[in-house]
């Protein structure tokens, strides 16, 4: 027997409709979609191979129970007025698909405690500070990365395969545990920014808290958790050009625009001057993809669980049969996490964990 919600399941996360579908899978109507779906309807064995070859999933993933959902707590919708329903419903499946499997990876290595400061309506300055500090950055330096922190401080994050215009990440809560999903196609800086302001979310609201004051304050947390005003003050030059602003972004690893924004917030500049800035990005064509390099941050903790589960070596096929996916869908989840020699080199030294960069995650002890 298969489950319905299964079908569902990867039907939405490729933002099809059952209609768009029947039209892909011969011999199978809208009608019987809606049935199948709904648990009133069994497909034939023929029509559940289709149904498998085309989401790249095997049969036997249909007659797996389906997990818990995901509950969002408030997703990065930067351009939120053109992000549909549909595209929204399609990210949170495709995190719900991966965060199934690294839940039943994680069954057999001991659980990282989630250390990050809970400072609920508290100010995005302060509890950015606090975050800092726990993650075990000064409070003056640029972040040498952010994702691989903040998976060590116990927030699971995802990679996802898929990409979204926009949508870049969002954040949710399953009990107790945060989750983080990162999607794919997105330039380095706006992974980082994408994280901390999920961070934010995590650090300062109640989970299902939403509204425009709320996005506003992950944004002012992930601006001063990245680049701290005081510090930013001192090695911002009192005319900044986009030049000028381009070797501060490859050095602190957030967008130019991101720059301009606080350096009229800290006054070093006047809001005609960030106007004129602003103009010249556009100008420039930088509005979707600017110049100076920040390096692609992938989460690592995922693959981590491969290797414990599959062997350093990392059988695809073997993964491929545990998940219930194709290779290729396989393939696919995993290049969206680190390997480990894709990790960075310079250290993170916090309070819980001193001069590592590795993710610790150890086979549970037997009993």
């Amino acid at each position: 027997m298969i489950y319905g919600e299964r079908v569902k399941q990867v039907r939405e996360m490729h933002q099809m409709t059952q209609s768009e579908l029947a039209q892909v899978v011969p011999g199978l109507s809208q009608y019987q979609l809606s049935r199948m779906e709904k648990g009133s309807a069994q497909p034939d064995e023929e029509s559940e191979a289709l149904l498998a070859a085309t989401f790249g999933v095997s049969v036997d993933f249909f007659r797996r129970p389906p997990g818990v959902d995901l509950h969002a707590l408030s997703p990065q919708l930067r351009a939120r007025s053109r992000l549909t329903q549909r595209t929204k419903t399609a990210a949170m499946q495709w995190a719900k698909l991966v965060y199934e499997e690294y839940r039943s990876l994680s069954s057999s290595a001991r659980a990282i405690p989630f250390r990050v400061p809970t400072m609920r309506d508290g100010d995005p300055v302060a509890a950015a500070a606090k975050t800092r500090e726990v993650l075990g950055f000064t409070p003056n330096e640029p972040l040498p990365y952010l994702i691989l922190a903040i998976e060590r401080a116990g927030v699971t994050v995802l990679g996802l395969p898929f990409h979204a215009e926009n949508l870049d990440g969002f954040c949710a809560w399953q009990s107790e545990e945060p989750v983080m999903a990162i999607l794919s196609g997105v330039p380095g800086d706006r992974i980082r920014f994408t994280a901390a302001h999920e961070l934010g979310h995590l650090v300062l609201h109640e989970p299902g808290q939403t509204g425009s004051v709320v996005e506003s304050e992950a944004d002012a947390f992930a601006s001063e958790l990245l680049t701290p005003h005081d510090a930013l003050s001192k090695v911002l030059p009192t005319r900044p050009t986009l030049s000028s602003l381009a070797m501060l972004k490859t050095q602190w690893g957030v967008s130019i625009k991101s720059l301009v924004r606080t350096a009229r917030e800290i006054g070093v500049i006047d809001q005609e001057r960030a106007i004129s800035l602003y103009k010249q990005i556009s100008a420039r064509g930088w509005n979707k993809q600017e110049p100076g390099h920040v390096p692609q941050e992938k989460p690592r903790a995922f693959r981590k669980l491969m290797e414990i589960h599959y062997g350093a070596g990392l059988s695809v096929s073997a993964a491929a049969r545990g998940a219930g996916w194709s290779e290729e869908l396989t393939m696919q989840v995993l290049e969206q996490h680190a390997k480990a020699d894709e990790l960075p080199h310079a250290p993170v030294r916090s309070v819980f964990e001193q001069g590592t960069n590795v993710i610790q995650l150890r086979r549970r002890a037997a009993f």
